[in-house]
């Protein structure tokens, strides 16, 4: 037992040392956090995001740190970053209609109508990875069709394997249609969200406009255009009108 202890603590050191500094920065940030040390968890956090290190569980742990400093913008900010990297992050996609109970406008992440949050839930349980792989996979399974078809079905009825490539087909042209639709998702920039206390929607680029709305921390919108230092964005409720562009952040 005693040498078996010796050698745990011989073997951990060495395996620590192995770590890259992106990944003991990380472990030490979810520690920090797990300890209520928010702003250290924060720091380390954003280590790893400098050194050029991006993916969905970093954002996700970067807007609970948010979320616990009462910083509900920046906190929903990054949640939407987790999905928009990983868009069947439950846990991200969690904590983002937990934390926009907090903000003062009302909004939602889902869809009232039943058939298009059908959709919406299967789209976002499809990642593109997922995706690349289903299509990989049908794709050989449909060359595997056609060289059976043209070794073992020279002489036989084909109609069995023909209707099986056909229907393999037709799923190919989905997937296809599915990630060529993430993929655009992923590299559209005009979605963002304010983080300022409070912003002013007017109808014009400019304060000597008629004052259209005022939204608040944490409010999620479209960018639709920019001129000079005003944006023109559109709300979920189908409001439009100009803000200033430094009182927000684009996902």
């Amino acid at each position: 037992m005693k040498n078996a202890f010796l050698i745990l603590m011989i073997i951990i050191p060495i395996f620590l040392s192995t770590l890259s500094p992106a990944e003991e920065n990380f472990n030490l940030g979810v520690a920090a956090f797990e300890q209520n040390e928010f702003p250290e968890a924060l720091n380390l956090f954003f280590r790893v995001e400098n050194e050029g290190i991006v993916n969905a569980d970093l954002y996700y742990n970067i807007g609970n740190c948010y979320f616990r400093l009462d910083e509900i913008g920046r906190a929903v900010l990054y949640y939407k970053k987790a999905l928009k990297m990983q868009s069947n992050h439950e846990a991200a996609r969690r904590n983002l209609q937990y934390a926009l109970t907090f903000t003062q406008d009302k909004q939602g992440t889902e869809s009232e109508d039943v058939i298009r949050s059908f959709w919406t839930k299967s789209f976002d349980a499809l990642s593109i990875n997922l995706l690349t792989i289903l299509v990989l996979a049908i794709f050989a399974a449909i060359v595997l069709m056609i060289c059976l078809m043209i070794i073992r079905y020279r002489q036989r009825e084909r109609t069995v394997p023909i209707f099986i490539t056909t229907i393999l087909t037709f799923f190919l042209i989905i997937f296809i249609i599915l990630g060529m639709l993430k993929w655009k998702a992923f590299h559209d920039h005009n979605e963002a969200v304010l983080l300022a206390a409070s912003a002013i929607g007017y109808s014009g680029p400019s304060e000597d406009f008629t004052r259209v709305f005022t939204i608040h921390a944490g409010m999620i919108f479209v960018i639709e255009r920019q001129e000079n230092d005003w944006s023109l964005i559109k709300l979920s409720n189908g409001l439009g009108g100009w803000v200033l562009s430094s009182t927000f952040e684009k996902i």
